[in-house]
């Protein structure tokens, strides 16, 4: 991993949104079973692609709206693309 593991936990993908997020949490997993890449899905940060098995993703639960429980996976890749951007580092260096 590029980044220490409190930058990947505490990057908050949803900041700015206004839906009510409550009962929240977030941690990293090895998974145990191919999932989508949320950030692979957002316009900015590349193709939809799966997590594959046995790979260490983001993963953050939470009840949304106070409707629906909401689970999302994010790769490591995604996540430090994501993270050097905020940051202002450049992957050409």
């Amino acid at each position: 991993m590029k980044h220490q593991e409190s930058d990947y936990i505490h990057f908050d993908p949803w900041e700015g949104d206004e839906s009510d997020i409550r009962c929240r949490t977030v941690k990293l997993v090895k998974v145990r079973k191919q999932h989508a890449c949320f950030m692979g899905a957002h316009p900015n940060h590349g193709d939809q692609h799966i997590i594959e098995r046995g790979a260490v993703a983001r993963v953050e639960t939470a009840l949304i709206d106070g409707d629906f429980w909401g689970r999302s996976y994010v790769c490591i890749p995604c996540m430090d693309k994501w993270l050097d951007e905020i940051n202002g580092e450049d992957d050409d260096k």
